[in-house]
Formats: structure tokens, sequence, C-alpha cells
């Protein structure tokens, strides 16, 4: 019988203990032995429910403690390693990818493109160092002494997590991944790869596309797209403030139109050399550069600014706007649709002869509707997807702004990819609490407060609240709301 280890903690993954419960299972009943090994004895910031009398006296409820039932019921191990008192030795060649990691982990945490020189982001990092080294060295004695055949990671990505991954593979141990779906609602994905990975992963599509029935992969792949398009039902959060297709303006003249995205892309500035292959200072530079020559054949601009700018901070955000409004002024008749617009992007596409994008998901979603799509960034699909890459502006030419013929087969085997990989959750979040945390009521958000996290962090999540509603209500200069 294969002996497999989960690495959990909660907030290690969306739904963390509905997919980790539904990882266990899937694995027993594949015949593994299964170990969970809960490292949240090193968590720094809490991303779990608010203190149990508290949800009580709002009239709800939670079963924190259910997981550890479920997991007895399916016959799996439960285990709570000993961390170590002293800062433990960390191999040489893991303090490179420890440190990216733990940088890629305060991108995120800031929601900047770099991390700010204060004092909240000194002691964050200490304190995030420390767990990542006592996981480090937590899980190298446990796995030193009794290794199992596999070990499935959440995720690969921040800090105890490559620790995670580092010491298993330092012991030979073969490496899974395990995280929240990301081409299926109520799905998980397990797989071989990282998922931010984009080299691993595009290597393996072919390989694990191969072996399905001829048509299966275009199936697969409308729905991928379907379920993108699916609202608040889908998988793309933001479509659900979009406007119904058939309702959605038409930006412009009828002529030609070229639709530029941006990105939400700070924390990929911390994943490696593998994301970082342009020469742009700034997305925007690009852009420019784009434009100028579409300019010049009378095709139509339109910019559409990612909704994920409002969840930024107000420095990022306001920098954002200030730069998308001196596009605006270098092409006056660039039209604009900011974060906020209710246009629908997919309206956008469809209306498009050109799509440019940094490394948005919509790129791939315009291939697979026919639509030629440039990319000015590393994108996780960019080496099997029909795309052109603009990486530099020696890479800019009339020539190269010439619109092709498409082919979707490439992006249509990447979706299936992604699909093949994702099983059903057996849990839901009605499984340990009597409210959706995904889509809480405004008086359990603000019991997260009472969560058993340092006051930075506290005073930080009222500023993020207060900051993506100030984002909300931005209105451009001279612009109505009904004009975005």
């Amino acid at each position: 019988m294969t002996a497999t280890a989960l690495v959990h903690y909660i907030g290690a993954t969306e739904k963390s203990r509905s997919v980790v419960a539904s990882v266990a299972a899937d694995r027993r009943d594949a015949g593994e032995e299964v170990c969970v090994v809960d490292i949240s004895d090193t968590t720094v910031i809490s991303q779990d429910f608010p203190p149990a009398w508290l949800v009580r006296l709002l009239g709800h409820r939670i079963t924190p403690q259910g997981l550890l039932g479920v997991l007895e019921s399916l016959g799996v191990t439960y285990l709570r390693p000993t961390f170590p008192f002293s800062p433990p030795e960390i191999r040489p060649a893991h303090r490179e990818a420890l440190t990216q990691a733990l940088e890629s982990e305060l991108l995120t945490y800031f929601r900047l493109d770099s991390i700010p020189s204060t004092r909240e982001a000194r002691v964050l990092s200490r304190r995030l160092r420390g767990a990542m080294e006592k996981t480090y060295a937590a899980l190298d004695e446990l796995w030193s002494h009794n290794p199992p055949a596999r070990v499935l990671i959440p995720n690969g990505r921040t800090s105890r997590q490559k620790a995670a991954r580092l010491v298993a593979e330092h012991h030979g141990i073969r490496v899974g991944f395990y995280e929240n779906g990301r081409a299926t609602p109520d799905h998980y994905y397990l797989g071989t790869t990282q998922p931010h990975d984009r080299l691993a992963s595009q290597a393996e599509v072919n390989s694990v596309v191969a072996s399905l029935e001829p048509g299966r992969t275009v199936t697969l792949a409308d729905s991928w797209i379907s379920h993108r398009m699916s609202g608040d039902e889908g998988t793309n959060q933001f479509s659900s403030g979009w406007v119904q297709p058939e309702e959605a303006p038409t930006p412009g003249d009828p002529g030609h139109k070229a639709v530029f995205f941006t990105s939400s892309f700070d924390e990929y500035r911390a994943f490696g050399p593998m994301w970082s292959i342009d020469n742009w200072s700034h997305q925007f530079e690009a852009f420019d550069a784009m434009m100028t020559i579409l300019e010049e054949r009378g095709v139509g601009l339109v910019l559409r600014l990612h909704p994920n700018l409002g969840s930024k901070s107000r420095a990022y955000f306001q920098r954002e706007v200030t730069d998308a409004l001196d596009l605006q002024s270098r092409h006056p008749t660039l039209v604009l649709h900011w974060h906020n617009s209710s246009v629908n992007s997919y309206d956008l596409v469809r209306q498009a002869d050109f799509v440019i994008v940094e490394r948005s998901t919509i790129g791939l979603e315009a291939i697979l509707m026919g639509k030629p799509v440039w990319v000015t960034q590393a994108s996780q699909w960019d080496q099997v997807a029909d795309v052109r890459q603009v990486l530099s502006p020696a890479d800019i030419t009339g020539e190269v702004m010439q619109p092709w013929n498409v082919s979707r087969v490439g992006a249509q085997n990447f979706a299936a990819y992604w699909m093949v990989q994702e099983h059903p959750l057996r849990w839901g979040w009605s499984t340990w609490s009597t409210w959706d945390p995904g889509k809480a009521p405004l008086r359990m958000k603000i019991a997260l407060l009472a969560a058993k996290n340092p006051w930075s962090h506290k005073v930080r999540l009222v500023r993020i609240v207060w900051t993506a509603w100030r984002n909300s209500k931005f209105r451009p200069p001279g612009q109505s709301a009904e004009s975005q």
C-alpha cells in the first residue's frame, strides 16, 4: 500500500478543509495509506474562522474540529509534527529558492509589486522566515526517519509550502501538488506540477491529453470557457459584475479594433526567471508602442483595466490610473474601460480584430474564441497556444502586428489539460459552518477581526476593505459612471 503524506494548514488553499478532506478521501479510495501532516502551529497570519463564541453570538455555528472527524472516518492518520525552538540550518542549495518563495508571499500580502521598506514588512518577513525554517526542520526530521512514498503539497508557491517541497525532494520522495479548483467550480486540482510553474506545466500538456478520445479535448475546452463566462456560478470571479453580453455597449466606430487587457501581476515578479523574460519597464510601455503602429492604420484602440486593480494598495492603484491616463493622452482616440466598468470583457473580445494582453487569462479565452493574441510578458500558456510574443521593443514591427488565421488546437489542449486534472469536492462549506465564507455576510467579515492575529494585520484588513471601497468608487476626470 502506497504511503502518501498530505501537508496541510488552514488557508493553504481556498476551501482548505473541503479540499484536503476530498484529496484524502480520493487517495484512500485509490488504496493509499494517507497521513495528513498539519503544520498549522507555524501559521503567522490566521485565515480560519472567527472565535466560536463570537460566531454563536452572531447567530451562526462552526465545526472547526469536524475535519478531524472526517479524516478519522476515512481511516486517515492525522499528525502535527514537533517544531524546533532554535533556528535550523538550511541547506545552501535551498536558500535561494526559499528566499524567493518568501518574497512572493510578501508581495501577495502587501498587494504591491515591490516589498515596502517598513517596520511592518520587516517584522512580518522575520516571522514568516521563522515559520518557514521551523517547517523545514520539522519535516526534515520527520521524513528522514519515516519517509512516505509520496508527499502532496498545497500549491507549492509560498514559503512553508516551498520548504515542504525542498525537504521532500532532498529525501528522494515523489512530490505532487493540490489546490482549489481553477477550471471547474467546486473541484480541486491534483497533479505533478506546481500550478505556477509555466514551463513544467506546458511541457506535460500533450502527454496528459494524449489519451483523451477524439473530440474530447474540444468538449473540455468548451466547458472550461463556459465556466469562465458563468458569472457568480463560474470560475471567473470578476465576470459577475459585468452586464450580460447582449446588453454590452460597442465601443468606438465599426472599423477594425484592437483591445488591450492589463494584468494583475504583482506576485508574479517573484516567481523566478521563468516569469521574467521580457524587457519592458511596464506593461503600458509595450502597449504604447503597439498602439502607435495600429493607430497609424486607423485601427480603433480600446484598453480594459484588470478588475483586480480595485483590490490593490492605494499607491499601486493611483500609479496605474496615472499611467493609463498618460497613455490615453498620447493616443486620444483610446477608449478606456476602467477596473470597475460593467462592460463585459468577453464582448470586447468578440468585437476585437487584435487582442493584446500582458499575461491575462483572457488571452487564452480569446484564442479559444478564434482571435489573434499578442502577449507582452511570460504567460501560463504561451508555449502551447498560437500566440505572438512581443517581449522587447525590437519585437514590435509592422509585420509582427499583422493578424493571422488562429489555430485553436494548442489553447484547447491547454484548457483540457486543466480540466482533466480536477476532481469534485466531496464536502462543501456547509460541513464546516452555517454560512458560506466565500460569500460571507458583512457581520461575519467584521468578525474576522477577532481572530488571533497581530494588530498590524487587523489594521491592514480594515485598510484593505476601505481601500477597495475607495478604488471601487473611482471616477476618471470628466467621466460619469455610466460612460466608463
